[in-house]
């Protein structure tokens, strides 16, 4: 009975809702995984593919989790878009709490460059974050390091022209 799957027009586990990387509808290409594997490792450590494919699986899988997490919040306060303090209140909820301030540094400084280019879509200032998030104070001005931004420049690059 091999290759049962094959004639069922997919791989195993699609459509059971356990496994999306499986299905093969991740929107994270293996690429972009193994660059940021190669620039935390040394350049002369070589990756095991079953080691490239399992990190794939683990990063869509954490995304997905905290993703639906951060859905399900915005459905819950009837909003169809799910906003940036939606993902960090999702990964505070979830106990990834050490990821709750790279990410919001991440945003003031992204918000502060895309007001910077002139290029910001919600006008001069960033959105006050939900009443439930306390991440600033209201009318406190959104203010970055030079330290900060240093750093989100050499991690993240900048948005696509004519973004």
């Amino acid at each position: 009975m091999g290759g049962s799957s094959k004639k069922r027009g997919g791989q195993r586990g699609e459509g059971d809702g356990e496994n999306p990387a499986a299905e093969g509808g991740s929107a994270l290409p293996m690429a972009n995984v193994v660059r940021l594997m190669r620039r935390v490792l040394p350049s002369n450590v070589k990756i095991a593919e079953t080691a490239k494919q399992l990190t794939h699986d683990c990063a869509v899988e954490f995304v997905g989790f905290v993703g639906g997490e951060a859905s399900e919040r915005a459905r819950s306060e009837h909003r169809r878009t799910v906003a940036p303090e939606d993902f960090t209140w999702s990964c505070q909820s979830l106990g990834f709490d050490s990821y709750v301030q790279p990410m919001e540094t991440y945003l003031r400084g992204y918000r502060e460059y895309d007001i910077a280019r002139g290029r910001s879509s919600r006008g001069a200032r960033p959105p006050a974050p939900p009443a439930t998030a306390s991440f600033l104070p209201p009318g406190q001005p959104v203010t970055v390091t030079e330290e900060e931004l240093e750093f989100l420049r050499s991690v993240v690059p900048p948005p696509p022209e004519g973004y």
